[in-house]
């Protein structure tokens, strides 16, 4: 079970399925977690993906699931105020583990979820593509 959301996880899964808590994480790590993760899976400015595709939240100075320093994570990152990929090329998109050209992440509050370019509407919550799309 995950220490932070008890969600039950395969045992070969080194963060939680549902909220990414890190499998071995300690006690501080949690505090850190709850505290940040209030809208679990929402994107917010400043928040940066590690090269190893952890999703970070702003406050965060290295990656909590392989340690890079922010400075050096080589990854992407969402400026304010915008919580998305508006302004990158798909090339740039791609950097991001499992992204194809078109992806977009859905902008209602609370969702933030990566969606496919083939969706016309957010798997999650459906928000339009037009309206939730970055």
């Amino acid at each position: 079970l995950c220490g932070a959301c008890q969600h039950a996880n395969f045992k070969k899964r080194e963060t939680c399925q549902k909220c990414n808590f890190p499998k071995h994480g300690t006690q501080a790590d949690l505090s850190s977690h709850m505290y940040h993760n209030i809208n679990r899976g929402e994107v917010l400015a400043g928040d940066w993906y590690c090269h190893c595709g952890a999703h970070n939240y702003a406050s965060r100075a290295s990656c909590f699931r392989c340690g890079n320093i922010k400075s050096d994570y080589g990854g992407y990152a969402y400026d304010a105020p915008m919580m998305g990929v508006r302004g990158h090329t798909s090339e740039q998109a791609q950097l991001l583990p499992g992204w194809k050209a078109g992806d977009w992440i859905c902008v209602r509050p609370g969702c933030g979820l990566h969606n496919y370019a083939c969706r016309t509407e957010c798997y999650k919550c459906r928000t339009p593509r037009d309206l939730g799309a970055l």
